[in-house]
């Protein structure tokens, strides 16, 4: 969850272990005015090393959080609910993720690995919910050539597709997956991710998340009450 803030912390922890080195070492070489200057440099670099591990965890605090109030947002927003999960290739953790929003809402979860070949099959088999997760992705090729066919064949049959992907994820999908599912989530393994899903399965569209040209998802979509059946006309006398 926090693993790509931790990784920069640590980035720059080296810097500074090699410059506390550089600086002993360069002692014994070069002048007092050089040393001077890569003294300071340190201080500074060492105020911004102190202040991001303050954001860092100012951030990892928000985080907990939010994932504290998740399931009091979703609570019965999916009650009763079918969702079928499909894991692409190598996305167990962006299909575990979905699964744990999903069941925070209420919903019953079954899960598919998808492989190349067999989305097809899958499709022909019937009986799907009407309610689709695609969770993972692998490259965009194979967002072409398998999963935005697969979606397409899955709209014909009536059901609403989300595709989601890991906050972390090297190369993002969404702009592939955007053109055929009914709404995208960049960040599933972060609580903006998980509410994200669960109001993209109630209805809104859109690519929503935490990366670029993403939304944020409008969590009035999860408090509107359902609109009252129009009253009968009375007729005529």
């Amino acid at each position: 969850m926090t693993s790509d803030f931790r990784y920069h912390v640590a980035s720059l922890a080296a810097v500074f272990l090699a410059l506390g080195i550089g600086i002993l070492i360069g002692t014994a070489f070069v002048g007092s005015t050089v040393v001077n200057r890569q003294t300071v440099m340190m201080n500074k670099l060492s105020a911004n090393y102190a202040e991001l591990r303050k954001e860092t965890h100012e951030r990892e605090q928000t985080e907990l959080t939010l994932q504290g109030a998740v399931p009091l947002l979703v609570k019965d927003a999916l009650d009763h609910q079918r969702v079928l999960v499909v894991q692409t290739g190598v996305g167990r953790e962006a299909a575990d993720e979905t699964q744990k929003a999903l069941e925070l809402a209420g919903a019953t979860v079954t899960r598919e690995a998808l492989s190349d070949n067999d989305w097809q099959v899958l499709v022909r088999t019937g009986g799907l919910p009407k309610l689709v997760v695609l969770a993972g992705g692998e490259s965009e090729e194979l967002a072409q050539s398998r999963d935005l066919p697969f979606v397409k064949a899955l709209h014909q049959t009536g059901v609403r597709v989300v595709a989601v992907e890991l906050y972390e994820t090297k190369v993002t999908l969404v702009p592939d997956w955007s053109k055929e599912a009914d709404a995208t989530v960049d960040c599933i393994n972060r609580a903006t991710g998980w509410l994200a899903l669960v109001v993209a399965l109630n209805g809104e569209n859109g690519s929503f998340g935490l990366k670029a040209d993403s939304k944020t998802p409008p969590l009035d979509a999860l408090t509107r009450a359902t609109p009252s059946p129009a009253p009968t006309p009375t007729p005529e006398p």
